[in-house]
């Protein structure tokens, strides 16, 4: 924790130093005669040394391009620190699901368990998906959840003598299918 206190107080100094560099960096400023003299060779300076006249109209200087703080930080940085240079994070291309044929599951005709609780019953029923990718979201009338197993349980309350019901099955790679289904229960018989 200290050497990472110690390499932001680092990188804040470098940035206020370029920062002041940056600033105090001289330019060439063109001189303007002073009024009232015409420009032109003098009189005082041998001829080898006559000064040049100055143009009368001002012409652009070529564009310098000055150096970020950030750029100086990331070229110095690295040789002074001996850490590597900051880069861009990277961001981890999405691999598309892999479909494994038609998605699609037999529609329940039995249940796989059942128990009595209070005045109802806990059931439950296995799929058996083929097929699509997972993760599969599935749907039992209104309750929905997601798995990547290819035999989920289903697990729900029921009362009464018909358990009729509907199932949708959506894969990650964008299949779904749906079946309804009718079961006696053996609580019934």
């Amino acid at each position: 924790m200290r050497s990472k206190w110690y390499t932001y107080v680092y990188l804040a100094f470098v940035g206020l130093v370029v920062s002041i560099l940056a600033c105090n960096a001289s330019t060439p400023v063109p001189q303007t005669p002073s009024p009232g003299v015409a420009p032109g060779p003098s009189s005082t300076l041998p001829p080898s040394e006559t000064p040049l006249a100055l143009p009368t109209q001002p012409t652009s200087q070529p564009a310098t391009s000055t150096p970020t703080p950030q750029a100086v930080i990331r070229t110095l940085l690295p040789t002074v620190t001996g850490l590597p240079a900051p880069t861009s994070p990277t961001r981890p291309t999405p691999i598309p699901p892999t479909s494994t044929g038609p998605l699609d599951f037999p529609a329940p005709t039995a249940l796989d368990d059942w128990r009595p609780v209070s005045d109802e019953y806990e059931v439950t029923i296995v799929l058996h998906i083929k097929g699509g990718a997972p993760p599969y979201t599935i749907h039992h009338d209104v309750d929905v959840f997601t798995t990547s197993e290819t035999n989920p349980a289903i697990v729900f309350r029921a009362r009464g003598c018909t358990l009729v019901h509907t199932i949708l099955v959506e894969s990650a790679d964008g299949q779904s299918v749906k079946h309804d289904y009718w079961i006696q229960p053996p609580w019934c018989d």
